[in-house]
């Protein structure tokens, strides 16, 4: 599902409001260095990270390792300070800087809403890159279309950062400049199932659609360690994506196995998932993607994922019938759903007797009713509109009777739609909606007995996943909601198996990361809390790589933070509390 949190125009007075600049928080950068057991700084490298995400941009700075060389900025003007166009490098030894040996800056497109300090023309030398204007053209030119090949360092005209080795904040003579060259990124399959590789094709990869993908990989690995404010928790290690391609009804990712295979394919240390789904889903943990991770898992590895943003949009609905007692649940539909034409509406319910023949009779907009429901599976013509229906049974005995609304004309199935649903015996029930926006918004919504519990969406579901909730830094999502706290979005409850929801939690809502086309964003839900927890396990990898799934949650859940709004841990809304990695970091070091 797109787990992608919208920003609206309220968010600049609530910055203002509930975060003045100098509490900004930079999550992913620790306070201290920490070091392996040869003396390197942890920054995850050797650690390779698969993602099943939207995609990423293999041209973005940050995601380029400084591997090219150490090098000298020539001050042509001799006035102490770096100036675009006249300074470069003096490559050839001729003692002047040529035309195609200048130096210019590429800006970091800056999303934040000032949050990280007001733009400025110059360089900043702890956010923008320079880059060899050797065509004089005043731009940065890259990719196939000005003709670089995967051969070429940066898969453009060079770039570089400053290293401030006085911290000044400014560019001085005499300071390093180090050349990117290597892609961090080792291989990513797209949607077509075509594999692009570093040192083949890389540089071919499609973008980034949506800009989800490149987010995620910003938290765990953009940037360069020590150089940018924004950078990544483990910037040094490496990340092989499994591109997603959505359908229109659900399941909306249908190729989950190929993703997953291929990432086991790639040796892969951490699979993260970015992607929950709830529509049409046993959420029971039996499909053949979870246990294809359960087994994954069983072999030494690690799997992550975002808990899902299904809490607080009235998509889930939890009630308990008593035995031969009738419950009626309606839920309203849009005739518009984020841009589309709301032609496709899906429901499910879920309980955990297989011996349970609860029957459903459905209400259309237009006042028809369905025959009485119990089993089998059939598409049936009511009105104008068409219903397909079907009672399954999972492997571990959960039953799902699910719904597909449409109309014959392909319109909107706008309008109320009721359930009446009997049941034999005491049942206690889940009832899930989604429509063809495949949003979190809760467009289509249930009206009766909503609640958050139980909001943990799939793969998340799944036994070996560690699913990873959000809570909230630097500005809240409303004036009601604190920093801190819970984000109001994220996933909870127990499933339907007695899983407990999010095992940890992370900052989420409002975090800094980095966006297509040279940009610095907020990113926020929890997906972006999942890769904080990838992040921290990267680093517990590159400082003992024996480490298994169950050590790794064993050394997170331990010392993670328990506080005023996590309350007594573990409960079904933090799990075991706040991620903390430096503590965890140091808990591993004192084994």
């Amino acid at each position: 599902m797109k787990k992608i949190i919208l920003l609206i125009l309220l968010f600049p007075v609530l910055i203002y409001a509930q975060s003045p600049f100098g509490e900004i928080v930079v999550t992913t950068r620790l306070s201290e260095t920490y070091y392996d057991k040869n003396g390197n700084i942890l920054t995850g490298k050797g650690v390779v990270v698969g993602d099943v995400d939207s995609g990423v941009d293999v041209f973005h700075p940050m995601f380029f390792f400084a591997d090219g060389g150490k090098y000298e900025w020539i001050d042509v003007e001799s006035d102490g300070k770096f100036t675009q166009g006249i300074d470069g490098i003096d490559f050839n030894g001729n003692n002047v800087i040529d035309a195609n040996e200048q130096l210019r800056i590429l800006k970091m497109r800056d999303e934040t809403w000032g949050m990280l300090g007001p733009s400025s023309a110059s360089f900043t030398i702890d956010k923008d890159f320079l880059y060899l204007d050797a065509n004089g053209n005043g731009y940065r030119d890259y990719g196939p279309k000005s003709g670089f090949k995967e051969s070429d360092p940066t898969y453009g005209e060079l770039l570089f950062i400053a290293i401030d080795e006085n911290d000044n904040k400014r560019l001085d003579v005499q300071e390093t400049l180090i050349a990117l060259k290597t892609s961090k990124i080792r291989a990513v399959r797209e949607k077509d199932g075509n594999i692009r590789r570093r040192g083949i094709d890389l540089i071919e990869t499609e973008p980034d659609s949506v800009s989800h993908g490149t987010g995620v990989a910003g938290i765990v690995m953009g940037g360069h360690y020590g150089v940018q404010r924004i950078h990544g928790i483990a910037p040094d290690a490496e990340m092989v994506f499994a591109n997603i391609k959505y359908e229109y009804t659900p399941r909306f990712v249908r190729n989950f196995p190929d993703l997953i295979n291929f990432l086991i394919d790639e040796e892969v240390n951490v699979i993260l998932i970015e992607d929950g789904e709830w529509g049409w889903e046993f959420m029971d943990g039996s499909t053949m993607e979870e246990q294809m991770l359960n087994e994954y898992v069983r072999n030494g590895k690690v799997v992550i994922g975002g808990a899902g943003n299904l809490a607080g949009a009235n998509m889930h609905l939890k009630d308990t019938l008593k035995s031969g007692e009738k419950k009626s649940y309606s839920i309203t539909c849009p005739e518009m759903s984020e841009g589309k034409i709301n032609d496709g509406v899906f429901t499910s319910f879920i309980w955990t007797d297989k011996d349970n023949f609860i029957s459903f009779q459905i209400e259309t907009p237009d006042g028809n009713k369905t025959p009485l429901l119990t089993k089998g599976s059939e598409i049936i013509e009511t009105g104008k509109y068409n219903i397909i229906y079907s009672r399954d049974v999972s492997q571990k005995g959960t039953v799902m009777f699910r719904f597909g609304f449409s109309r014959s004309d392909s319109g909107s199935v706008e309008g109320n739609w009721t359930f009446d649903v009997t049941s034999e015996k005491v049942q206690t029930i889940n009832g899930y909606v989604v429509d063809v926006s495949q949003s979190w918004a809760g467009n289509s919504h249930w009206n009766e007995y909503t609640t958050d519990e139980t909001t943990v969406t799939f793969p998340c579901t799944g036994d070996s996943v560690i699913a990873v909730g959000a809570y909230t830094v630097n500005f809240p999502f409303s004036f009601d909601e604190e920093i801190n706290d819970l984000s109001y979005y994220s996933g909870r409850g127990y499933n339907i198996t007695g899983k407990i929801g999010p095992e940890i939690t992370a900052p989420g809502h409002s975090t800094f990361s980095l966006s297509p086309n040279n940009g610095i964003t907020i990113f926020s839900g929890t997906s972006s809390a999942a890769p904080h927890v990838v992040g921290a396990v990267c680093l517990l990898l590159q400082y003992e790589p024996t480490l298994n799934q169950s050590e790794i949650k064993e050394i997170l859940f331990s010392s993670a933070t328990q506080d005023k709004f996590t309350g007594e841990v573990p409960n079904s809304s933090w799990g075991w509390g706040k991620l903390n990695i430096e503590a965890a970091l140091k808990m591993l070091k004192n084994k």
